[in-house]
């Protein structure tokens, strides 16, 4: 996750805590401070080498553990509830994506899927996208991991920022779009690769696989996020009761 999104996490955090301050309870104890600090120690000590691209996802959550423990703790971890789920959200669910399922080959049929109903003469095999004597790979990189973990993320962010007085099934329909939103987003993006090796603009294909053209998916899906969530809150939220003047 960019670490301008992280900051807006750690920046929510911060804000939910601050919020209600006055109603924590910072009571601990000598073995929950003691196993904050060594957690809290190690991960810092674990940041002054070379370090795992997966440790840095799971850095924030364990971080938040740490400091929470030392603040109100193991008790008091129930307190901080929202801090936490919105740190694990901020980078796990790409580590568990990433690790409990490939989507490449998914995005590959869906995305020969789109450019074969465009009028694409194109073929798949596997992971292989083959269009006008070129083949695309989708590799795990490209696979929509990312998209659907950053859009997630931004989803749970959503739902601990606005109050909406729904059912949690309501609620869930919120992260499901999100993933859908950036699975479908990247499947547009690995069609459109293809277009351009198939075309030999690879110059335009760097740009948009990783030159700045990345970014702009990534803002499409943060907008589609945005508006599917605006069309829930007209559609779940009750409208207020219109109150006649008093003659």
């Amino acid at each position: 996750m960019p670490l301008s999104t992280s900051m807006l996490f750690w920046a929510t955090a911060a804000y939910l805590i601050w919020e209600r301050q006055d109603k924590l309870q910072y009571q601990t104890s000598l073995v929950a401070s003691l196993f904050g600090t060594i957690l809290l120690s190690m991960l810092l000590l674990k940041t002054t080498g070379y370090c795992e691209e997966s440790f840095l996802f799971i850095y924030p959550f364990l971080a938040g553990i740490a400091i929470a423990t030392i603040a109100s703790g193991f008790r008091g971890l129930k307190e901080y509830w929202r801090e936490l789920v919105l740190l694990f959200f901020s980078g796990i669910p790409e580590v568990l994506f990433a690790t409990l399922a490939d989507p490449s080959p998914v995005t590959a049929q869906f995305a020969t899927a789109v450019l074969w109903y465009s009028g694409w003469p194109v073929t798949q095999n596997g992971i292989y996208i083959n269009l006008a004597g070129t083949s695309v790979q989708v590799y795990s990189g490209c696979s929509g991991v990312v998209a659907m973990s950053q859009l997630l993320g931004m989803s749970v962010l959503f739902l601990m920022l606005l109050p909406l007085p729904w059912k949690w099934s309501q609620k869930l329909i919120i992260p499901i779009a999100a993933v859908a939103i950036g699975f479908m987003v990247n499947v547009a993006r690995v069609a459109l690769m293809a277009i351009l090796v198939a075309q030999k603009q690879m110059e335009s294909f760097e740009y948009w696989h990783e030159g700045s053209g990345s970014l702009v998916f990534s803002v499409i899906g943060t907008m589609l996020l945005v508006g599917v969530v605006w069309l829930l809150i007209k559609l779940f939220t009750p409208a207020s009761p219109v109150r006649e003047e008093a003659e």
